[in-house]
């Protein structure tokens, strides 16, 4: 039998969904960023989507996202006294099959409905791309390498379709993490030694972004010297 708890809770969000339904048939503000990645990890074989959503100056109480087919993906409840969030990224699990991901999260235009403290509402759209950005190869240094830490380039093959490269490094002896935004051309640069750290295990990874913002990325790992 079904329980009065399950019947009011399946009420409310049915309810959050009729509200919003009905906002985003009036006048709303945009959202001031939106966008949803496809992003593939080619060494590991696991892929993922990434939703980001950033909504004014006020947070939001309430937020709802809906696939090309109308269907729910995701549905947010705040507190309503409180002062509400103002930006969400949902990740998807990352399975190693990529038709199983690409199935749940069909291509297209995803909707975008929110409602702020203030009561007023937010809409707004972005599109899912199931075309995967190509792969980089990665140089120097070469997998499983000893290199000194004066001479850490991090370098990687071109790619035609680039419009930008995510650079991380990663200690995994300390956990520091490193991001660098690189764009095209520019496939190669020199890390200050001041940020590395002899005698350690770092993962080297690049991902590749393309013009529909879906981004594949490779990973191996080397090493530094001791002093």
């Amino acid at each position: 039998m079904t329980s009065h708890l399950a019947l009011l809770v399946a009420f409310a969000f049915i309810s959050s969904l009729a509200n919003l339904a009905l906002a985003d048939r009036k006048t709303c503000d945009e959202f001031s960023e939106l966008h949803i990645t496809l992003e593939r990890n080619a060494t590991d074989g696991d892929t993922e989507v990434v939703f980001f959503a950033k909504g004014q100056d006020d947070g939001l109480k309430k937020l709802v996202i809906t696939n090309p087919r109308g269907r729910s993906v995701g549905a947010f409840e705040g507190d309503r006294r409180g002062i509400g969030i103002r930006e969400f990224v949902l990740e998807s699990a990352e399975p190693e099959d990529l038709d199983l991901v690409l199935a749940s999260f069909p291509a297209g235009d995803y909707r975008f409905l929110g409602k702020a403290v203030t009561n007023d509402c937010l809409r707004g759209t972005a599109t899912l791309s199931h075309v995967l950005a190509p792969e980089t190869t990665l140089l120097t240094p070469a997998a499983d390498s000893t290199v000194n830490v004066e001479d850490v380039v991090l370098g990687w093959a071109a790619v035609a379709q680039a419009t930008q490269y995510v650079v991380e490094l990663n200690n995994e002896d300390s956990g520091a993490e490193f991001t660098f935004q690189v764009f095209p051309p520019q496939t190669s640069f020199e890390v200050p030694a001041s940020i590395i750290e002899p005698g350690s295990e770092y993962q080297f990874v690049v991902g590749v972004r393309t013009a529909n913002g879906n981004l594949t990325f490779v990973e191996h790992a080397f090493f530094t010297a001791e002093e």
